[in-house]
């Protein structure tokens, strides 16, 4: 009995953290910035935008990786061509959908294309790419006088942790931009979701994006070889300003009317 009981009160604590259902071109009910689409034409647009955005990050990741990569070795790498193929498919995927989005989505998804590729920006992936490949030891800067921050990695492991935890950020910033789609299609089909838990940790079934993120962060620690700045409380602390950063820029994908 003391059990079932447990098990009632854990339900309403977690009934509690569930966000209500807005309506139409209401803003959203929790910590996420922007309001519900005002029509499915509109709820589509954004989601294949959110899409779109999501693969725009895996990719400049990917060229930031190749970039560490080639420099560990002593080649080089035309990262700024890398960085603009990214661009070009991200716009390509835009102009596809723009036939569904209004005019107010297509601007906002102008600045936020702008914000993440711009690198004066410091929410930009080149100005936060210092914040991944942040071990100065070896003394040689990734890009030097380029637009990229970040050192070389001094050592395999030192890179293999770095590569890693670049990969495991771009995962974790595809799947909160997910989260939010799925909230934006229910909220608008009048339902009630669990963002926090999508986006977070999942306290019934440890599958939040957050939860995923943290078992990816202890297997590289695990792994051994990552340098100060990358250990544990490091790489949770560059999970919750990605998370912050997509809560806080998600009325430029779902922009209130």
């Amino acid at each position: 009995m003391r059990g079932l009981r447990a098990v009632a009160v854990a339900a309403v604590c977690l009934s509690a953290s569930i966000a209500l259902a807005s309506g139409p071109g209401q803003p959203f009910d929790d910590d996420d910035a922007g309001c519900v689409p005002d029509t499915t034409e509109h709820r589509k647009c954004s989601e294949k935008l959110a899409k779109a955005f999501g693969r725009l990050i895996a990719a400049v990741t990917s060229c930031h990786d190749r970039q560490a990569r080639a420099a560990v070795s002593g080649l080089a790498f035309d990262e700024e061509a890398c960085e603009a193929s990214a661009q070009t498919r991200f716009e390509a995927s835009r102009d596809a959908v723009s036939p569904l989005c209004s005019a107010t989505q297509l601007a906002l998804a102008s600045d936020e294309e702008t914000e993440l590729l711009d690198s004066t920006n410091p929410g930009s992936l080149d100005a936060q790419n210092g914040d991944v490949y942040c071990d100065s030891t070896s003394g040689n800067a990734l890009d030097s006088g380029g637009d990229d921050t970040g050192w070389v990695p001094a050592t395999a492991d030192a890179l293999w942790c770095a590569r890693g935890v670049g990969k495991s950020l771009a995962k974790l910033a595809q799947a909160a931009l997910r989260c939010h789609a799925k909230m934006a299609y229910t909220f608008l089909a009048g339902r009630t979701f669990d963002e926090e838990a999508c986006e977070e940790f999942d306290p019934l079934t440890g599958r939040g994006a957050r939860d995923r993120y943290s078992m990816r962060a202890l297997r590289l620690i695990a792994h051994g070889g990552c340098p100060s700045c990358l250990d544990d409380i490091q790489q949770e602390a560059l999970a919750v300003r990605t998370i912050g950063q997509l809560d806080a820029d998600n009325a430029r994908l779902y922009p209130c009317p």
